[in-house]
């Protein structure tokens, strides 16, 4: 089951420390985050030390500790994505966004104004953008999903790694499930 919490939950308050791992991925190496089996960030990183550095900075009273059971979820992460329990942190709105796409299918695209009429909120596709920038779950939010109409748009961890997990997630595909 997914934690999903705002930023003064007095859960996020009271992490007393937080794992972190690296490990390489068929998409790039990654870094990510954890408390206990929840992931907390999972991040594609051209430079380790400059990311951890990063989080450090976005979670600046919790100590991190390398665990190599955190860089297990990673590899699980790209096994079975929606298995891996999350801890996502982020305002009411994009926690909505992001759980909104946690649950669509592999390998299907939608553009923000569908995922803003999905959520209640028809007139904040601009919204639902920032949300999905702002996401710091690769993958295991999948905000590559999500594209402008009729066309793949940035991604934070760059294009042609959004065209790619989006050929990963279709070749992944049980052919009897395709949309078609």
């Amino acid at each position: 089951m997914d934690l999903w919490l705002a930023p003064h939950d007095a859960r996020v308050r009271s992490l007393r420390e937080l794992t972190f791992g690296c490990s390489p991925t068929q998409f790039g190496d990654c870094v990510a985050l954890a408390t206990g089996d929840r992931l907390v960030a999972l991040r594609f990183t051209e430079d380790r030390e400059g990311t951890l550095h990063t989080l450090r900075s976005e979670w600046p009273d919790v100590p991190f500790r390398h665990s190599a059971n955190t860089e297990g979820l990673i590899t699980e992460a790209f096994r079975n994505p929606g298995a891996v329990p999350i801890l996502a942190v982020g305002t009411p709105f994009r926690l909505a966004v992001w759980e909104f796409l946690r649950g669509t299918p592999s390998a299907v695209t939608l553009t923000y104004g569908e995922v803003a009429r999905a959520i209640g909120r028809p007139t904040a596709a601009r919204a639902v953008g920032q949300a999905v920038g702002a996401n710091g779950l690769a993958v295991l939010i999948p905000c590559h999903r999500v594209v402008s109409r009729g066309k793949l748009t940035g991604y934070r961890w760059g294009l042609e790694r959004k065209k790619a997990l989006l050929a990963w997630e279709l070749s992944r595909r049980d052919p009897l499930e395709m949309p078609f």
